[in-house]
C-alpha cells in the first residue's frame, strides 16, 4: 500500500496536534476528559483545514459544483483524525486502568503518568511517520531512519515545552 502526501500530512499534523493538546490539558484531568478533547479538537481542525482550502481554492467553474467539492475536500482531513486514534485509545486505555497522570513532586522531579506515555507513543509515531513518509520518496532505510529521528524532533520539541511549562 502506497501512502499518499496527504495521507502522510495527515498523520504527521494530526499526531503533533494529539500531543500539543494533550500537552495544552492541566495535569490532574481525567485521561477520558482528555481523549474527548483530542477527538474534538482533531476533528475540528481536520474540518476546518479541509474547509479553509475548499473556500480558498474553489471556483466557479467547478463541473461538479461548490457543495459536493465541499464534501471531497472534507474527505481529505480523514489522515488526520486517524492519525489521532492511537493518542484516544492509550487515554481511554488509561482511564479503564484508572492509571494516574504525571504527578510533579515537591523537589520538581516528575513521576510519569499517563500524558508522559502519551507523548512517549506519539513520538514513536512521529518516527514511524518519518520512515514512511522517506521511504515512499524513495530513501534508502538508513536514510529514512534519520529522516524519522528528524520527524520525532518534533514530539521531543513537544515534550520538552510541556516540562517546561509545568
Amino acid at each position: 500500500m502506497q501512502l499518499q502526501a496527504n495521507d502522510i500530512y495527515g498523520g504527521v499534523v494530526g499526531t503533533v496536534l494529539a500531543s500539543v493538546i494533550v500537552a495544552a490539558m492541566p495535569l490532574g484531568q481525567s485521561p477520558l476528559h482528555s481523549a474527548l478533547w483530542v477527538g474534538v479538537s482533531v476533528a475540528i481542525a481536520a474540518i476546518t483545514r479541509s474547509y479553509g482550502q475548499h473556500v480558498s481554492t474553489h471556483s466557479i467553474d467547478s463541473q461538479s459544483g461548490f457543495w459536493l467539492d465541499l464534501g471531497r475536500n472534507l474527505l481529505t482531513g480523514i489522515p488526520l483524525v486517524i492519525a489521532c486514534v492511537p493518542t484516544i485509545l492509550l487515554l481511554v486505555l488509561a482511564h479503564l486502568r484508572q492509571w494516574p497522570d504525571d504527578i510533579v513532586q515537591p523537589d520538581g522531579s516528575v513521576t510519569s503518568g499517563f500524558t508522559t506515555w502519551t507523548m512517549v507513543l506519539n513520538m514513536i509515531l512521529l518516527f514511524v511517520w518519518g520512515v514512511l513518509a522517506a521511504r515512499s520518496g524513495g530513501y534508502t532505510r538508513w536514510r529514512a531512519a534519520a529522516i524519522g529521528v528528524g520527524n520525532t524532533a518534533l514530539g521531543l520539541a513537544v515534550f520538552m515545552v510541556n516540562i517546561l511549562i509545568r
